[in-house]
């Protein structure tokens, strides 16, 4: 089992929004160890290597490229009960106010069967009790409630094609994708074409993250919420045939 919950924020234009996205997954029996707190690197291992299988989630940011500002990462094995893990968590607030009040770098603590990691960014400091507590009650309440995901369920329908041309990178939506949204806009609507150069991109893209996430509601005159509501969208370079699945922003 894997109990993951961020706090991040998404800038868009001039408008940072800020919420908590918590997810949980499960795992087959042979993926954790049995006696969890004897490896405390375990937790790193699974949240970026092997995450399990998507089971519920709670968003308040649509997912991707967020920056994140707070999180705590639970991993513990599969049956655990939510008294279990709530009393650990509640445990840990006093070691976790002790831990910060020496050092930065991110708290991690274990029994047996269960480990808890906790990391805050500078701009959060002083806040770390509040936010740990915030964080925890937010993961223990989606391993209640189990909320199955919504953002990522689906097959995308909406393509868009990124062409390279010169020094720009110019972006359309698929002809079938243009067609479809016809039908949910309007019959006589109409998406633009959007073209950028690279240097133009680069500096965009350090700050406000991946472009992708700009240009899409743009294109389609959905936002982002709408879009990943739809299972995402995938981004095609026919050029070299390569596709990214966005939120996920991995290769298919």
């Amino acid at each position: 089992m894997y109990l993951s919950a961020h706090r991040v924020r998404r800038i868009t234009g001039k408008r940072a929004n800020v919420g908590i996205n918590t997810f949980l997954y499960q795992h087959d029996a042979h993926e954790i160890p049995e006696e969890i707190g004897k490896d405390k690197g375990i937790i790193e291992l699974i949240a970026n290597e092997n995450p399990g299988k998507l089971i519920a989630e709670s968003v308040d940011i649509v997912p991707g490229n967020n920056a994140v500002l707070s999180y705590v990462d639970i991993v513990g094995r599969e049956g655990l009960d939510k008294v279990s893990i709530r009393e650990f968590l509640h445990q840990k607030e006093q070691d976790v106010d002790r831990h910060f009040k020496e050092t930065q770098v991110p708290f991690t603590d274990s029994v047996h069967d269960i480990v808890v990691k906790f990391g805050i960014s500078y701009g959060l400091r002083g806040q770390e009790v509040r936010e740990y507590k915030a964080l925890a009650e937010r993961a223990i309440g989606l391993f209640e409630s189990r909320e199955p995901p919504r953002w990522r369920t689906e097959t995308p329908w909406i393509v868009i094609e990124r062409e390279m041309c010169d020094d720009q990178e110019r972006f359309s939506l698929a002809t079938e994708t243009a067609e479809r949204l016809r039908e949910i806009h309007e019959e006589n609507w109409a998406s633009s074409r959007i073209s950028i150069d690279r240097q133009t991109k680069c500096n965009f893209e350090f700050t406000h993250s991946d472009l992708i996430q700009h240009v899409a509601p743009i294109l389609t005159e959905l936002t982002l919420e709408q879009i990943a509501a739809q299972g995402g969208m995938i981004l095609h370079d026919p050029s070299i045939e390569k596709k990214i699945k966005w939120p996920e922003l991995t290769e298919i």
